[in-house]
């Protein structure tokens, strides 16, 4: 079976309707939970069939699925950056000295997280509101909110892509550049 929106949707529709009547159904029971919120109860089961759906897929599957992009609305501004060789290196220096040798050796050593496949790059996005960035030209003041966002999924899946909206949400509401891999 394919893993595509289409497919999703289909798998995650019943569940949906079912939540949607169920709750309505059961609304004076369920006054004094947490799931009293219809919108609390919705993302809970739509994540537990989501879920549920893609054990039945290959991670390759899952991986193309989750990377979809996404555009960004006209009122962010996306800066791609590319992490030099030399950055990468002197974080890893960084985290070594930190760390130490026995806690390097603790987080499983250094080459699983100073791995990269031959010839390719390490690409970051800068994101903010471009509000902000306009009035910062303007009045040739440094930004003083910066966030690092690192997204879940261990870069097993997911990506910017699918963060975006949150990473956008966070630099609106902290009027901040957000930094994100």
């Amino acid at each position: 079976m394919v893993f595509n929106t289409i497919s999703v949707s289909t798998a995650i529709t019943p569940t949906v309707i079912e939540t949607c009547f169920s709750h309505y159904l059961n609304r004076k029971p369920l006054r004094q939970k947490p799931t009293a919120h219809v919108s609390y109860h919705e993302g809970l089961e739509l994540i537990r069939r989501f879920l549920q759906h893609a054990s039945y897929h290959t991670v390759e599957d899952i991986q193309a699925f989750t990377s979809q992009w996404v555009p960004t609305p006209r009122w962010v501004r996306v800066e791609e950056v590319l992490i030099t060789q030399k950055a990468i290196d002197d974080a890893a220096e960084a985290i070594t000295a930190q760390l130490g040798h026995k806690g390097v050796d603790k987080v499983g050593g250094t080459k699983w997280w100073q791995w990269r496949r031959e010839g390719t790059s390490l690409k970051a996005e800068w994101v903010e509101m471009r509000a902000d960035h306009e009035k910062r030209k303007r009045t040739k003041e440094a930004c003083r909110r910066i966030m690092l966002y690192v997204h879940g999924g261990a870069y097993y899946f997911g990506s910017v892509d699918e963060h975006r909206y949150q990473i956008q949400r966070h630099a609106r509401k902290l009027g901040a550049r957000v930094l994100a891999r």
